[in-house]
């Protein structure tokens, strides 16, 4: 049986969200007239129930994340955003970490996968 969110949480999560309204926990609470530990539960059951869309990324991460999506150099996107070159190189890292990437197009890291090779360092199989 597939879970849904519920409109609050679905609520929470476009006010937190950097892809949206990139709101603290304590604003988006004062938005929707409940306490930030509300906001909190809310976040964690909807992470519960879609693990995919967190961790939340800021709206300068999100909008970092797309230029450099676009193959925008460093200096191109701190010059759009004003900040320094060496800001976005901490915002990409940020993304990279929250997202489990490493440095050159978001790809992912953690790959695992047999190769032929491996036979001879088998010890003991299972």
């Amino acid at each position: 049986m597939k879970k849904n969110l519920t409109d609050k949480q679905v609520q929470a999560y476009e006010l937190c969200s950097g892809e949206f309204e990139g709101l603290s926990t304590d604003d988006a609470a004062k938005c929707m007239g409940i306490t930030p530990q509300a906001i909190n539960r809310l976040l964690s059951r909807a992470k519960k129930i879609c693990p995919k869309l967190f961790p939340l990324l800021t709206k300068q991460e999100v909008d970092v994340k797309a230029l450099y999506a676009l193959n925008w150099s460093y200096e191109d996107i701190a010059n759009k955003l004003q900040v320094s070159p060496s800001r976005i190189s901490q915002i990409i890292g940020s993304v990279n970490e929250k997202q489990g990437t490493i440095h050159g197009r978001f790809r992912f890291t953690k790959m695992l996968s047999y190769q032929p090779w491996m036979d001879n360092q088998i010890r003991r199989k299972f």
